[in-house]
């Protein structure tokens, strides 16, 4: 652990990666597959959970999970879920999240790209309850895609890498053992 923190912070600045790399990396290895891919949106969400207690009986959490199925069908802005999970009991609308496509793992990502803008994800049962998220609005941008954050992390393993050898190396020679 001692040793990463080390190697970065002495080579922080000659270990960044410069989106002008970045992207042309991309182009290069750029195919069908990855063009589609390289489509990147930023999502605004508010999560909504539907609390059930602790140690409530299964028959408790299916009957709010029938709730939140049957809401889904009433929330056609997040205007809308805004007022109507305010005014419910046992109810939490969270503040709004903003978040990139590369932020997101895959399989959220995609259930975003299928949920209309303004309406609720499907239910999810959890810890705290029954869980949805209201799509606040999806647009388009080219700030970072999944498969950008992929080239820059693998490009800056390979400098990692390579620094990390260099700099092992180079202590190794400098280094002096005294036997007594």
């Amino acid at each position: 652990m001692v040793w990463g923190s080390l190697v970065r912070g002495r080579f922080k600045e000659s270990l960044q990666v410069g989106e002008k790399d970045v992207a042309a990396a991309v182009e290069v290895n750029a195919d069908e597959k990855a063009k589609t891919q390289a489509e990147s949106f930023e999502y605004q969400m508010r999560p909504i959970v539907l609390i059930v207690p602790r140690g409530a009986a299964p028959a408790a959490m299916e009957t709010r999970r029938k709730e939140a199925e049957a809401l889904r069908s009433r929330v056609q802005s997040c205007e809308d879920a805004n007022a109507l999970f305010k005014s419910m009991q046992n109810a939490a609308i969270r503040d709004t999240v903003v978040k990139t496509s590369a932020d997101l793992p895959a399989a959220l990502r995609e259930l975003l790209d299928k949920t209309p803008v303004g309406h609720l994800t499907a239910p999810e049962v959890t810890k705290q309850g029954v869980e949805m998220v209201a799509l606040c609005g999806r647009k388009p941008t080219t700030v970072d895609t999944p498969k950008k954050r992929e080239v820059r992390e693998k490009m800056f393993m390979e400098k990692y890498e390579k620094k990390q050898k260099a700099y092992l190396d180079e202590v190794r020679k400098a280094a002096m053992i005294e036997y007594r």
